[in-house]
């Protein structure tokens, strides 16, 4: 089983801190975008998108984060990552979605610093926080969707957001960014 990836890209990076934190068995294979690896025929027949991350497992080829996160946890039960009871199961699935579909578009709009797009980011982090009550990860368990949403929030963007409303947010993030799989694919900057 073979990952690619770059590192420095939330959706990325949430895949690979991912299979390090287990430690699974994956080739973990670093795009070389300055060759333009991703161009490449070999590249594209994994990925017709010509994206990372992607994943081969044998003959099958696998792109979409969230996929690549899901079908990881699948064949590797023993993370106990990715409930398999049906509505364990839709949770996950609300949530990956939620990243994907809300989350993600919100961080970027935010940018702008419009006041629609931070009330919107308050929104979200507030239903955020809500699911956390109580809990140590979002679903009480560490699962799939737990490196999913933190590989957003500890962005560049995510980090200038104001956590001090959502304290069961900080705190989860506080406990997320400290999982072996995240301290292992934090970028080295040299200090100026």
């Amino acid at each position: 089983m073979r990952l690619y990836t770059f590192t420095i890209t939330p959706n990325n990076r949430k895949v690979e801190a991912f299979v390090r934190h287990f430690d699974l068995d994956v080739d973990v294979h670093h795009v070389s975008f300055k060759d333009r690896e991703t161009e490449s025929a070999a590249f594209l027949s994994i990925n017709p998108m010509g994206r990372v991350p992607a994943l081969t497992d044998g003959d099958f080829k696998l792109w979409e984060s969230n996929a690549i996160l899901t079908y990881l946890a699948t064949k590797f039960p023993e993370t106990q990552a990715l409930p398999t009871d049906p509505q364990g199961r839709a949770d996950v699935d609300r949530w990956l979605h939620w990243q994907s579909c809300h989350l993600m578009p919100a961080l970027i709009a935010a940018k702008s610093g419009e006041e629609a797009d931070v009330a919107t980011m308050k929104l979200l982090l507030g239903i955020l926080d809500g699911q956390l009550a109580g809990k140590t990860f979002v679903l009480g368990n560490l699962t799939v969707v737990d490196f999913a949403i933190t590989s957003y929030l500890i962005t560049k963007m995510g980090r200038q957001l104001d956590y001090s409303g959502t304290p069961n947010v900080a705190a989860w993030l506080d406990r997320t960014i400290t999982l072996r799989g995240f301290t292992a694919t934090q970028l080295k900057t040299s200090a100026p």
